[in-house]
């Protein structure tokens, strides 16, 4: 069970993510029989301390029909989900914990109708959780959504699998199937295990400022092998090869230049607490358990935390590159639509707030600034010619969506090896335009490589469109696995996670609230 002095290594609202009951404490008290007591009383009567979803519960009595839903054998396959309920990073005591699991509340004749309305409550709630999402609000109109299923189709759901003996196996099922989901879910469940034994210390920052041997060496290889950046913890108090190798593997995984130094801003990164990370994935999760479900398997995929763009094909990465994403002030937004059309040698009109913020201020100091950069006014529209120095370089990949984003080259290379790369208007930039536009051509009869390289050189501007449209997808994940199994960190640049915690613990409490009347 974790420590109660975990508790404040994450925000009080985080706190419950870190949940994990005893198994000791914790076995459940079985027996619910089908001759309960009178379910449509307990639903008369005032509720009990335990807050319920009265309408969906009434709904799901109605659909079931007379009686009691749950068996012996139904309740404890659900309580067995329930008690797994923080390995996808949500908190136990949503679907009424105590009341299910205490051996001190043992199920009396009295008391087996409201444990059968308690348990009706759990499922619904984990169903309905783990199918879309906690955060999403349930006012929007959902129903348009390729991944939404109707509280009825649930209950339809799992009323069949109480009939069919498989409970738990339906309510498995409702998490997402998608790669990232799954590897982020068993990453994290490590990470649970290794707050259970304890977690990681502090690693001192005046380490930062020692030479090739100190004492603090063995902590810090501790503090390394715990999340498997250091395959054998010799304890060695030098800072040997083995140490330089690991220190660079942790830096690669969180986002840092990864030279194998140990500077401050390291060590920084190493004392983020294992409750920290638990809580950053238990974030992550949500996010995939909202909006990414129904992920193409062929797809361009760019993740703005890590400012990296990935094509997918069935998938398996197929190219990856860097990419450079919006910087806070002009945040790339999260989205998915379909590259249609990649454009050679485009023209860039430039909006508006770039013209006002940026270039009427360079155009004071310097009046020749839009002759030598190849810029010019069209009517009330100001743009700038194709190029080498175009700022949208000689590729751009278009697809429709409310943001006038797009994909594109950059003649300005040097950001691609800085770690962070968040300093464009909101568009993204991406370090292999060529690459990506021989792939999505690939099959077509007019166009390969030779025939994009020789168009460039042409320099006249032309729209290509695509015989087979590309679907992409622009994410903001800041925990996630890679395919070679890597558990990465980013910097949450936008503030995003900041949004969805509160946004979390707004809709937790909602669920805890005073409870309505049955």
């Amino acid at each position: 069970m974790f420590k109660p002095e975990l508790n404040w290594l994450v925000p009080a609202f985080l706190a419950g993510f870190l949940a994990i009951l005893d198994p000791a404490s914790a076995q459940p008290q079985a027996t619910v029989e089908q001759s309960c007591g009178d379910i449509d009383a307990t639903l008369r009567r005032p509720a009990s301390s335990v807050p319920i979803d009265a309408a969906t519960v009434r709904q799901f009595y109605k659909a079931f029909g007379d009686g009691c839903a749950w068996t012996e054998a139904s309740a404890l396959g659900l309580i067995e989900v329930l008690r797994a309920s923080g390995d996808h990073g949500l908190e136990p005591s949503l679907f009424h914990a105590e009341a299910l699991y205490w051996p001190q509340n043992p199920v009396t004749p009295n008391k087996a109708a409201e444990r059968d309305v308690l348990l009706s409550d759990a499922a619904i709630k984990y169903a309905i959780i783990l199918s879309r999402g906690l955060s999403r609000d349930p006012a929007l109109a959902l129903d348009q959504a390729a991944d939404y299923r109707p509280n009825g189709e649930l209950i339809d759901g799992l009323i069949d699998a109480i009939y069919q003996g498989s409970t738990g196996e339906w309510l498995r099922s409702l998490a997402p199937s998608y790669d990232a989901y799954i590897r982020l879910q068993a990453a994290l469940i490590n990470y649970r295990a290794v707050a259970q034994a304890g977690g990681w210390g502090q690693i001192p920052l005046s380490l930062a400022k020692s030479k090739r041997r100190s004492k603090s060496f063995a902590q810090l290889r501790t503090r390394l092998a715990l999340e498997g950046d250091l395959a054998v913890d010799s304890g060695s108090a030098k800072f040997d090869e083995a140490l330089y190798q690991a220190l660079a593997r942790f830096q690669l995984r969180n986002g840092m230049r990864s030279d194998g130094e140990l500077t401050a801003k390291t060590i920084e990164r190493l004392n983020i607490s294992v409750g920290e990370r638990i809580a950053l994935m238990a974030l992550n999760l949500e996010r995939l358990r909202v909006s990414l479900r129904d992920m193409p398997l062929t797809r361009v995929e760019v993740n703005a935390p890590a400012a990296t763009a990935v094509l997918f094909r069935d998938g398996t990465p197929h190219l990856s590159m860097n990419a450079v994403v919006g910087a806070p002030k002009h945040e790339t937004p999260e989205l998915s639509s379909t590259i249609d059309s990649i454009v050679v040698n485009p023209t860039w009109t430039i909006p508006a707030s770039i013209i006002k913020n940026e270039i009427k201020p360079l155009l004071h100091r310097n009046p020749n600034y839009l002759t030598q950069n190849r810029m010019y006014w069209s009517g009330d529209q100001l743009v700038q010619e194709s190029g080498p120095q175009n700022a949208l370089g000689r590729i751009k990949f278009d697809f429709p969506n409310r943001y006038s984003v797009y994909l594109h080259d950059t003649p300005s290379r040097k950001l691609f090896t800085d770690p962070e790369r968040a300093a464009s208007h909101g568009c993204v930039r991406l370090e292999r335009p060529l690459e990506l536009a021989v792939e999505l051509l690939t099959g077509s009869a007019d166009w390969n490589r030779e025939e994009i390289e020789q168009a460039i050189r042409a320099g006249e501007t032309r729209r290509i469109g695509l015989e087979n449209p590309m679907p992409v997808v622009i994410t903001y994940q800041t925990a996630f696995v890679d395919h070679s199994g890597l558990v990465h960190f980013r910097a949450d640049i936008y503030g995003r996670d900041t949004e969805l915690t509160l946004r979390l613990a707004e809709r937790a409490g909602a669920l805890k609230a005073e409870p309505a009347q049955w």
